[in-house]
């Protein structure tokens, strides 16, 4: 079976499971939707207004990572990732092909969300979103491929890990907003959704130094699930 054919078998499923379910459709939608309701009330937020602007911006690789998940749980519940497993390409081939379309439509969200948001990034800032960006979509949606069975058990798991990772932005709004003495944010640190808040916070003095580390935590997070995916998926 030729590469083309290999990928075209995987391609008509996964076009089977967005005919039955257009998630994505209504995940672009409520995206957009919540980029132009906190642009809307930009005059209002005052200084947290940035911070508020990263707790939306943080849903994007949280909604789009969630979709490939969902569609390998449903193949699980469905049994036909048996299916899948006898179309001779590697693991890392099919973690690729099945992530791919949702890094692109991350990608292009990051790089219109400021223009939407109406905030100045710089483009090197805006590479850096997309690579962190980029990281969360895997991280996300192999989260809920390796632990979900089912369609049930997708949507539990996506809420745990969605409130675990809107976490360090949510305690840093308020600590902010409260003008806390501590940053209590600072025990979140092993998630890597509170480096992405320091590398945001970063880009508006030009200061990437905390980019580094941003990336180890999450390759940290990315790469047990990788090993976890070959040995427990396919």
């Amino acid at each position: 079976m030729s590469f083309v054919r290999k990928f075209a078998a995987i391609y008509r499923t996964d076009l089977k499971l967005l005919r039955r379910d257009p998630m994505l459709l209504y995940s672009v939608g409520m995206t957009l939707v919540l980029l132009f309701i906190v642009r809307y009330f930009k005059d209002h937020m005052g200084e947290l207004y940035y911070g508020i602007a990263l707790f939306v911006l943080i849903f994007i690789p949280m909604i789009f990572g969630m979709i490939p998940g969902f569609m390998m749980a449903d193949e699980k519940e469905n049994k036909t990732v048996q299916a899948l497993r006898v179309i001779p390409i590697s693991s890392e081939a099919f973690i690729v092909y099945r992530l791919t379309w949702a890094s692109l439509v991350t990608v292009a969200f990051t790089v219109i969300a400021p223009y939407i948001l109406d905030m100045e990034i710089s483009q090197k800032g805006v590479l850096a979103l997309v690579l962190l960006f980029l990281l969360e979509v895997w991280i996300y949606g192999l989260v809920i491929t390796i632990f979900a069975e089912s369609r049930m058990q997708a949507l539990t798991v996506s809420k745990i890990l969605g409130w675990l990772l809107i976490l360090p932005v949510a305690v840093k709004l308020v600590v902010l907003w409260r003008d806390l003495s501590t940053d209590w944010s600072k025990l979140t640190a092993f998630l890597p959704t509170y480096w992405t808040y320091k590398v945001f916070e970063g880009i508006t003095l030009n200061d990437y130094s905390d980019f580094p580390m941003a990336v180890l935590v999450h390759l940290a997070w990315l790469i047990p699930l990788v090993v976890l995916f070959r040995r427990r998926v396919l």
